[in-house]
């Protein structure tokens, strides 16, 4: 008899919990799909991201919340194809020269000023298109210099250079002093070249740019010629152009925090030679940032949400960890004024973070506006390419090259 009734109350149960995990499923299933987009951040930041959606689903039990983490090579392609669909992710972390291109396509929603209140409004200021910000910042780096002390003060009494001018002037006397090329850059990668231009103050096509890209191109031709610069600086991509710094093939580089890490682990001989300075600019320039924001498609079924939970993830705590965990920039005003950094000890990984927070507040302005972005940087370092492997390149080779990069620009850039 007690067998039997342990039977029945063991079907019973099974019964109840059966029916419970259903009608848990059930209404799971019934729920909204929430669905956010992030680029590779589950490698370092996956037991935070999770606690931030749990805290979010509490507020908004309504919601199944669904976190898709993309590798950076697809978020392109896939962020377009969900973007113009029917049924895009609610929020996408992207990049500022694609999010643009959208905003262009009129496939965003705006921000409101009152939206970016807790941002460092030079960021928010990159994130405009015609005047309306078509991105929220989520987290930035801004490149520092790395240089060889040992050269520098064996070479040029320990005066270090601080401006692209300044690296010109000296490069003689450091490379025939070091036998080492004073500078390694990717430098025909992206957009590097132009930010250098814009450096100078080149943002235009008017004649007074001109003439001073003139100036700037026969600058690297010249550095190029005598050795001063890597035979292989068009080709390189930065990693190599880090790897090249390790290898004590060059004596200075500019780079992320992420790179003097890289230097540390594989190459600590050079580290320990090493010391950190601001990024190289130009005698009246600001510096250069990379970006990463956050969107909201136009036909987004969840906008509120999406800019609700933006906020969340950008808010200070949240941005003190994410930026301590991989070694990012907070895009948070209130995190940026943390001692975090503030007070960075000597340590080059910290003293590049104090340097790094601190070019936010003098960011430089970035020229040729926001269309056909892609087409001017194949130009620039087309015209480069041709300057620097021509063996005869005089100043009138230049300045033919330059001329001929400006009536390309002309057809590109609206003034």
């Amino acid at each position: 008899m007690k067998k039997s009734i342990c039977i029945i109350l063991l079907i019973f149960l099974t019964g109840v919990i059966f029916w419970y995990v259903l009608l848990k499923n059930q209404n799971e299933n019934d729920k909204e799909k929430f669905v956010f987009w992030s680029i590779q951040l589950k490698p370092v930041y996956e037991k935070e991201m999770s606690s931030i959606i749990k805290d979010f689903e509490i507020r908004h039990p309504e919601i199944k919340f669904i976190w898709v983490d993309i590798p950076i090579q697809e978020a392109q392609k896939r962020t377009l194809a969900s973007v113009l669909s029917s049924n895009p992710a609610d929020l996408i972390n992207l990049n500022p020269d694609f999010s643009v291109i959208l905003a262009q396509k009129n496939a965003l929603e705006y921000f409101k000023i009152e939206n970016t209140s807790q941002f460092n409004s030079s960021l928010v200021d990159k994130l405009k298109y015609k005047e309306k910000i078509y991105a929220l910042p989520f987290y930035a780096t801004s490149p520092v210099t790395m240089y060889n002390k040992e050269a520098f003060s064996k070479c040029l009494n320990g005066y270090f250079i601080e401006t692209y001018e300044q690296l010109y002037e000296t490069s003689s006397k450091l490379f025939n002093c070091s036998d080492t090329p004073v500078f390694v850059s990717s430098l025909n990668e992206n957009d590097n070249l132009v930010k250098i231009l814009n450096k100078f103050g080149i943002t235009d096509t008017s004649q007074e740019s001109e003439n001073k890209a003139i100036e700037v191109y026969s600058m690297f031709n010249d550095m190029y010629k005598k050795g001063y610069l890597p035979k292989d600086i068009l080709t390189i991509n930065h990693r190599e152009a880090v790897e090249k710094y390790m290898a004590q093939k060059a004596n200075l580089i500019v780079a992320g925090s992420n790179f003097i890490n890289m230097v540390k682990q594989n190459s600590l001989e050079q580290y320990k030679k090493s010391d950190i300075a601001p990024q190289l600019t130009t005698k009246q320039a600001g510096y250069d940032v990379a970006l990463m924001n956050l969107i909201i498609p136009k036909k987004a079924k969840h906008k509120d949400l999406a800019l609700e939970f933006a906020l969340l993830l950008t808010n200070k705590q949240n941005q003190l960890k994410l930026a301590k965990l991989t070694n990012v920039l907070p895009a948070n005003k209130y995190a940026l004024e943390d001692e975090y950094f503030k007070n960075c000890s000597d340590d080059l990984v910290e003293k590049a973070r104090c340097i790094s927070a601190n070019q936010l507040d003098n960011l430089q302005k970035e020229g040729f506006g926001d269309e056909n972005k892609k087409t001017i940087n194949e130009y620039v370092n087309r015209t480069l390419e041709e300057i620097l492997l021509n063996k005869a390149s005089d100043e009138k080779f230049v300045a033919i090259k330059v001329n001929k990069l400006f009536l390309n620009l002309k057809t590109l850039i609206k003034q």
